[in-house]
């Protein structure tokens, strides 16, 4: 055989083999992988070109903005105990004879404390997969560490603005909750005593929150936020946070701003269009425009949700017979004055390992009128070995009719233990929606990013526990003990229900 002479080399397995034995001169598009059980020409041999770099399909530590750019502090009890100061003193007469003693006055402190939670989470390498070659040499056990650390910490970041240790025991006191308590408290002199009705009134009343009524961010309204900061609580600005579908809108306002003169010489050559927003300059100074995808999140769920774990409770029940899941009010403090139409509602049951499928509290879409609100009703769930500590309701966009496809979005949680007396001035257990909160809307926030306004408190720097080896594998939690604490949450103005109808406030 004249192994230089292609007719002959059928003679290693026939005239019909010849096209697949020629194959092995090349390189061929299929991967070792299909090769596998089949008798081949060397093609199963070749070495599969796999990137050595994992390609991130989730976030980064990066785009935890928040999380990382709030100043740390590390504490040494589980209880961190600091003093607010309120007053530098009374308002008194300065104006004295001469040689006359000034009018005495003294300063005025709050003793405040705040608690650090444990979070963590766990991973499991096991032995085959540390000893495999992977793509790059990278290790396993190394990798699967900075992935539960990724996690952990993105978790954290996002649970900075809604965790309420009010509805789930054991979550730290987020962003929002410190801010509408403490807020709260500086206008009123104390929130001892008062109702949850009166603690929403004092907040959503406060200068430290402007409404955007479901419109797009404004300049008017950082301008404003700024105002109430410097002028109202006598505090500093430097920066914007939010989501960044907030400033994706803010910033569309500006592209037609960026004129191009057709038919002019050199208009259009070398020209980038659009715009980028990084600063927002205000009578007050600048402020960073600072974007955190995982800022006050609010995922809509659909009517057909199910339960998010095994341990989540079970489903809230029905009222008694005859009484409505859902009615309208006529309210003088109704917020739905300029938002008067048709909607729909769910409730879940939740504790500290997940949400329950929902409970439907309208069949068809619910027509509340502009001088209106809604009254929900509902029950304990019946069933469920884990019984709920809260209780999330949901409501549509304003919408015709409800099919299986609508998105309701949760609006507010309350404690399990509000349902009985009645929530926001419902009767006893109903839950009213005065449309404080717009379904599908975000929050910002304008404040000074310092260590005298905000920070998180650290009772264990994020790190990594190895437990004992009990079977051919590596067991191991990524730990994080803390809690964010805001010292002055009234230097620090929210704008709320930023939405993209393009009204603005």
């Amino acid at each position: 055989m004249n192994l230089y002479n292609y007719n002959d080399l059928a003679a290693f397995g026939g005239a019909d083999n010849t096209a697949d034995v020629l194959k092995a001169m090349e390189a061929g598009l299929q991967t070792g992988m299909q090769y596998d059980n089949q008798i081949n020409n060397g093609g199963g041999l070749k070495v599969e070109s796999l990137d050595a770099y994992i390609k991130v399909l989730a976030n980064r530590l990066n785009q935890l903005v928040v999380y990382n750019e709030m100043p740390k502090q590390r504490i040494e009890n589980t209880v961190h105990q600091y003093n607010q100061l309120y007053k530098y003193g009374e308002e008194i007469g300065i104006f004295n004879r001469e040689g006359e003693t000034p009018e005495e006055t003294d300063t005025q402190y709050i003793r405040k404390s705040i608690i650090a939670k444990f979070m963590g989470a766990t991973g499991q390498v096991t032995d085959p997969a540390m000893l495999a070659k992977l793509a790059g040499g990278m290790n396993m056990y190394t990798r699967e560490v900075q992935n539960k650390t990724t996690l952990l910490l993105t978790l954290i970041d996002t649970h900075l603005t809604d965790a309420d240790s009010t509805c789930i025991e054991e979550q730290f006191d987020g962003i929002f909750r410190q801010h509408m308590m403490g807020v709260a408290a500086v206008d009123k002199g104390s929130t001892e005593g008062m109702s949850t009705e009166q603690i929403l009134d004092a907040y959503y009343g406060s200068q430290a929150v402007i409404d955007a009524q479901g419109g797009i961010l404004t300049d008017a309204l950082v301008e404003d936020a700024a105002d109430r900061v410097v002028n109202v609580y006598n505090g500093y600005i430097d920066r914007i946070v939010s989501a960044p579908v907030v400033f994706n809108n803010y910033v569309k306002k500006f592209h037609e701003s960026k004129r191009v003169v057709v038919g002019m010489s050199n208009s259009v050559v070398g020209a980038t269009m659009g715009q980028s927003v990084n600063d927002i300059m205000t009578q007050f100074g600048k402020v960073a425009v600072k974007s955190d995808k995982f800022f006050d999140v609010r995922r809509p769920i659909k009517a057909s949700a199910t339960a998010s774990s095994p341990k989540a409770p079970g489903v809230p029940g029905v009222p008694v017979a005859g009484a409505a899941k859902s009615s309208v009010v006529v309210d003088a403090k109704t917020n739905f004055v300029l938002h008067a139409g048709s909607y729909g509602y769910l409730v879940t049951a939740k504790n500290r390992y997940g949400e329950s499928a929902p409970l439907k509290l309208t069949d068809t879409a619910l027509a509340v009128a502009a001088d209106q609100s809604v009254d929900l009703q509902f029950t304990v769930p019946a069933g469920g070995a884990y019984a709920p500590t809260c209780y999330v309701i949901y409501r549509t966009k304003k919408v015709t009719a409800l099919t299986d496809t609508t998105e309701y979005y949760p609006i507010f949680t309350i404690p399990a233990s509000m349902l009985a007396a009645g929530y926001d001035g419902a009767d006893t257990k109903k839950v009213r929606d005065r449309n404080r909160i717009i379904a599908g809307t975000k929050s910002a926030l304008i404040y000074y990013n310092d260590s005298q306004i905000n920070e998180y408190l650290q009772f264990g720097d994020t790190r990594k526990l190895d437990f004992a080896i009990t079977a051919p594998s590596r067991r191991f939690a990524i730990l994080n003990y803390g809690t964010p604490c805001l010292y002055q949450p009234a230097k620090i103005c929210r704008i709320i229900n930023i939405g993209d109808e393009g009204l603005g406030a």
